[in-house]
């Protein structure tokens, strides 16, 4: 079989997974049968896994920069010279594996994409924490330090909770320990998590609500220990001493374990501090105590004060001159199929078309937003257009990541100048600009067509429903490609300058999935989101630091 196409033509559309089923056939006769062939694939497979994946995790610390051109990292040729020998063996090893595959399998021999090959594994996935946090309402400098770590993390609602202290410098933290035992923290307060039935207070109010299910739930203090027995009380510890008031049930106290009592519903009790302090009766507080319902109220009132925030934000940010195009996803999405591009002045030619993504609750309960779950999932979009930089921002929430590629914004082709933006089933942040055009059969096309920009891997499991804010700047002018968390650096790549691309274009494209299938019996790439999306901005500009910050403050649910 003579192919139409060369083999360099065709090993990229295998790599990019647009190899069509004719040309997968001429791919594998090729390789079958040609053994210039079968050299130019594995010299191929090496230099793409070399210069663009299989980043060695040295490196990938590296990456984790600072904005500041001074901190990028540069590697020795020494240090290149090594890691490209150890990845050349160890691709070796890989190669002959699919050379055996080749001779012994007489059809679908290539893959539809190299990059992420071998990346499965056997081992079930695992997760850990003993508390989740549910509710954070006008919170302030809420924090958790884990046993041992010497550095603190900011508190966040669906944030899994390991053994810790927490401390809230004001506002409230619903925290739900994992035996059914619901603590409403009220700042400023410091608590330390100790098990999934166990905490101690050393400073600060809770509520407690302790359903049958979870009796037996110990909070501590200094100076004594309160064990519920199915019920509803309230515990503060301050410099005066230790309170506590009992509002459904009853509670078994101890400060002489020797001689623990039983403390019914309507009752209150106060130990001074200091040594040898008995109890005595108090006056009984509940309003002091904040309750779930009443934190509930709490909370709906924030969550429309930020989303009216966050409306006069977008109001603003929709007349942005940089703007391609804008998808707030603020109109009544549902029973419509198209969503609006919501740049100022309107332009409809670049609204998009849904396509099996059905409308789910957005960021606020009056948001709507795009829920993307089968494979077929998508909003269809036409950008036309040439540019220099490009930012793209969205808000997302990712049920899990079980494909090897799970598609944020991609363009349908990947010719020269066309953007794609996706998360690795690794969590990692994958962006890339397509630098190079595919040869002819005098000129054929070598060598990497393009530069990918990972970071470093950003998720597991703990963080599956929470809205995230997404980003990613391709700076021409810098050389760089920047991905944001949250509004944090995650990492900054150098691209080098063979691979710069200062004209990008995006055409037709897909958010949340990746190309359209063109003949009816052809089957592609399951690369869907596996999530939902709130909001989309893509502009012809690089934004800075700041300007990412600010999104994300603004918009944050």
């Amino acid at each position: 079989m003579k192919s139409a196409k060369s083999i360099e033509e065709l090993l990229l559309a295998s790599e990019e997974g647009t190899l069509d089923s004719v040309d997968r056939d001429m791919l594998n006769e090729l390789l079958r049968r040609d053994p210039d062939s079968r050299a130019k694939f594995a010299r191929w497979q090496m230099m793409t896994v070399a210069l663009q994946d299989g980043v060695p995790s040295q490196w990938k610390a590296e990456a984790k920069v600072e904005v500041q051109e001074t901190n990028r990292s540069v590697w020795s040729e020494r240090q290149v010279y090594r890691w490209v020998i150890a990845s050349a063996a160890a691709l070796l090893v890989a190669v002959t594996f699919r050379w055996v595959q080749l001779e012994t399998r007489p059809a679908n021999l290539v893959a539809d994409n190299t990059v992420a090959s071998g990346r499965a594994s056997a081992e079930e996935p695992t997760s850990s924490g003993v508390a989740v946090v549910t509710q954070l309402v006008n919170a302030k400098d809420a924090v958790i330090r884990g046993v041992g770590e010497s550095s603190s993390q900011s508190l966040s609602v669906n944030a899994a909770l390991n053994p810790g202290s927490v401390r809230l410098e004001s506002g409230w933290a619903q925290i739900e320990f994992l035996n059914g035992a619901t603590v409403v923290l009220h700042g400023p307060a410091e608590m330390e998590v100790v098990s999934a039935a166990e905490a101690i207070m050393h400073r600060g109010r809770i509520r407690a609500e302790v359903p049958p299910a979870a009796r037996g739930f110990v909070v501590r203090t200094q100076d004594m220990k309160v064990v519920d027995l199915g019920t509803e009380f309230g515990l503060e510890v301050s410099d005066e001493g230790s309170n506590v008031q009992v509002f459904d049930g009853e509670v078994e106290l101890q400060v002489d374990e020797d001689q623990p009592q039983l403390v019914g519903a309507g009752k209150s009790l106060q130990r001074g501090s200091g040594t040898g302090v008995g109890l005595v009766e108090s006056a009984m507080t509940p309003d002091r105590f904040v309750d779930a319902a009443g934190l509930q109220r709490l909370a709906e009132t924030q969550q429309n004060e930020r989303y009216q925030r966050w409306r006069e934000a977008s109001q603003t940010l929709r007349k942005d001159s940089r703007l391609i195009a804008y998808f707030a996803m603020d109109s009544p999405l549902k029973g419509q199929r198209f969503l609006s591009n919501d740049t100022v002045p309107h332009k409809p030619d670049l609204d998009g078309a849904i396509v099996g993504a059905t409308v789910t609750r957005g960021r606020w309960e009056a948001k709507p937003a795009l829920q993307f779950k089968r494979p077929g999932d998508r909003v269809r979009v036409n950008v036309p257009g040439e540019f220099e930089s490009l930012t793209m921002a969205t808000w997302v929430r990712i049920d899990s990541l079980d494909r090897w590629y799970n598609s944020l914004f991609l363009t349908d082709s990947y010719q020269l100048g066309e953007p794609h933006w996706q998360i690795l089933d690794t969590g990692q942040l994958h962006f890339s600009v397509r630098a190079s055009t595919s040869g002819d059969e005098n000129e054929p096309s070598v060598g990497p067509p393009h530069h990918v920009a990972l970071s470093p891997s950003f998720w597991d499991p703990s963080l599956s429903g929470q809205w995230l804010h997404l980003a990613v700047v391709y700076d021409v002018d810098a050389g760089t490609t920047t991905h944001y968390l949250n509004g944090d650096v995650l990492s900054v790549d150098d691209i080098p300058d063979h691979q710069i691309v200062r004209t990008t274009r995006i055409g037709m494209a897909s958010i949340g999935n990746w190309s359209t299938p063109l003949e009816p019996e052809e089957h592609f790439a399951i690369r869907n989101l596996n999530g939902s999306m709130d909001e989309l901005a893509i502009f012809a500009a690089a934004l800075s630091p700041t300007e990412i910050k600010e999104m994300v403050e603004h918009g944050k649910p």
